[in-house]
């Protein structure tokens, strides 16, 4: 019974890590604020970032794999747009 009974809270625990991982997603807003701090790697933070983005050399879609997302072209548009310097 002492063998059911880990088997059970093993799996129980497997669940709750799992539903508390997929709770804790990235959305692309959090994917571009990752990439403006330089927390992505591969991706240049702050004022490069802005800069690449509007040469082309980094595009939302680099910054949506490098945060581990799905790449679609709407969240891909979406995180351009909120990184480009709009000062210009």
């Amino acid at each position: 019974m002492t063998i059911l009974n880990r088997a059970v809270s093993a799996i129980a625990f497997t669940a709750t890590l799992f539903v508390t991982t997929s709770a804790f997603a990235l959305t692309p807003f959090q994917a571009a604020s990752q990439a403006y701090r330089g927390q992505l790697d591969g991706i240049a933070g702050y004022q490069t970032l802005q800069g690449d983005i509007r040469s082309g050399q980094v595009t939302g879609e680099d910054i949506l794999e490098a945060a581990g997302l799905e790449v679609n072209a709407f969240d891909a548009n979406f995180v351009e747009s909120i990184l480009r310097d709009n000062d210009d």
